[in-house]
């Protein structure tokens, strides 16, 4: 069987993955990504001249692609695959459950399109040399300009939006963040116009009613897919969906042609196990897949070895999910995926509240008077830096997650919030006790040295060359903020050091 060889292999195609693949791209990097999940059928994608899509879970398709797999007790060593071109993966852990995407353009289907810096100014500071705030505060501006995030403003009229909560009301707006929207608004609200970029892709301005947690088919959202790998396929990025990475193993005798790793991956298309080989592979699988990728080439594989920091510090960025029954007057599915953050006037609680509409419900296979009542209801949310004292590990060949909700002082923080919004608003929130996140972060984290991390200040795995982690496995910490954009500064960051290296030994091979 021959292997298929490339400079640059990333694995994964989310915020981590598109990052660094589209900057080594452009810096002139041969580079391959694998995505195990499907090219998803929206307007920007077609207009790609994509022709192997797969539907986003909306309406009845939310029975049929909503779910790609699950991984729970019953499911460790290998998980339920439901359908492999289903929209998430559930992973059922101890004390935690995490929800992940499977598409090209990763996490960016499912995001709210939020984009911000963590809630605290100083997040990269003290972890590592090379690494402070100060160096990557730049990376923020420059890659939320590249994915035309703007702030919401009162002209732009969006309904519901939190920044037209009155003075008499007893939620405000007032102090709390203020994020950009990767979101296009509509010039003339109820009236979206198609857009046509630079690249020749096509999108639509937003419609206000469905560029939800399920996908954006009219391209509103600024999803990955088109953003940024559109226009790094045209400069030679390979970009295979449907092929999920299931081992790696690191190369003991040099290869001459200078190749360090090699994948072992499914081809879903073709049903084929198959081998990528690479110099350099970043891995950007998602939070909580990257480590668990590392876990099991190094305990059942036994492709990769050392790490001994692997799977420690996990977390969820403390994200709480809670139904809750306002019986607001207004449609609120008719407005942005979330429409700003509020708080109780008066509260100086620390957690991040968001409400959520349940966009998208028209479509939904649900009887007429739930679909009612559901316009008037919202998805409440919590979010804020949790400690990350959770731990992955392999017993035998089954995975494990295990996280203490009740060390974390942020929950209690959350349920503080919501006991005074029930309360001022005379309104219910139901919830789980188990804490739901779409924001895995760590096992694989950033440190000064093998000793307390992972990897270093260039994403290198410390006693793996050539091995890096650009998703949010490596994150330091929780940034208690939608994480999008810190994941990609940290992707950023990552790609130029690598294309910095390259260029130094450039530069000393010509002298």
């Amino acid at each position: 069987m021959s292997i298929v060889k490339s400079e640059v292999l990333v694995v994964g195609s989310g915020f981590g993955g598109s990052i660094s693949a589209s900057r080594l791209v452009n810096a002139g990097f041969e580079v391959t990504l694998l995505e195990r999940g499907p090219w998803r059928d929206t307007v920007p994608v077609r207009s790609m001249g994509i022709s192997n899509r797969a539907p986003l879970p909306q309406g009845a398709r939310l029975i049929t692609h909503g779910i790609r797999s699950v991984r729970m007790p019953l499911f460790r060593k290998k998980p339920l695959l439901i359908n492999n071109k289903g929209f998430f993966e559930a992973i059922f852990g101890d004390g935690l459950w995490v929800f992940c995407t499977s598409n090209v353009g990763g996490g960016s289907h499912a995001y709210s399109g939020l984009h911000g810096r963590p809630d605290n100014p100083y997040y990269w500071n003290g972890h590592c040399a090379g690494i402070s705030s100060a160096q990557m505060d730049a990376y923020y501006d420059e890659i939320m300009d590249q994915l035309g995030s703007c702030r919401s403003k009162p002209e732009d009229r969006i309904p519901c939006h939190t920044m037209f909560l009155r003075d008499d009301e007893p939620l405000t707006s007032s102090g709390v963040p203020d994020y950009r929207v990767g979101i296009l608004h509509p010039r003339e609200c109820g009236k979206p116009r198609k857009i046509v970029d630079s690249n020749g892709t096509i999108r639509w301005e937003s419609s206000l009613s469905n560029d939800s947690f399920l996908g954006s088919e009219s391209g509103a959202k600024t999803t990955l897919d088109f953003a940024l790998l559109g226009p790094a396929m045209k400069k030679g990025l390979v970009v295979k969906d449907m092929c999920e990475v299931l081992s790696i193993r690191k190369l003991v005798i040099p290869q001459s042609d200078g190749m360090r790793y090699e994948v072992e991956y499914k081809n879903y298309s073709t049903g084929s196990f198959e081998t990528h080989a690479a110099k350099h592979l970043i891995l950007a699988a998602g939070g909580a897949n990257t480590a668990r990728l590392l876990l099991h080439s190094r305990d059942v594989t036994k492709g990769l070895d050392g790490m001994p920091q692997l799977g420690k510090w996990f977390g969820g960025n403390g994200d709480f999910f809670a139904f809750w029954a306002e019986n607001n007057p207004e449609d609120l599915t008719k407005s942005l995926p979330i429409a700003g953050l509020f708080k109780v006037r008066g509260s100086e609680n620390k957690a991040n509240i968001m409400r959520a509409g349940w966009q998208g419900v028209e479509r939904f296979p649900l009887p007429q008077f739930l679909k009612r009542k559901l316009r008037h209801q919202s998805i409440i949310v919590g979010m804020g830096a949790d400690v990350g004292n959770g731990h992955l590990h392999m017993k035998g060949k089954d995975f494990h997650l295990k996280y203490e909700k009740h060390n974390n002082p942020i929950y209690r923080e959350i349920d503080s919030a919501f006991k005074d919004i029930e309360r001022v608003t005379d309104s219910r929130i139901y919830s789980l006790n188990t804490p739901i996140t779409v924001h895995p972060i760590g096992g694989a984290r950033l440190g000064a040295s093998i000793e307390n991390g992972v990897v270093g200040a260039n994403g290198e795995v410390f006693d793996h060359p050539g091995l890096y982690v650009a998703d949010a496995a490596a994150l330091p910490a929780a940034p208690g903020g939608p994480p999008s954009m810190t994941i990609s500064v940290w992707a950023a960051n990552v790609a130029d050091r690598l294309i910095q290296r390259k260029k130094g030994e450039e530069t000393k091979i010509q002298n």
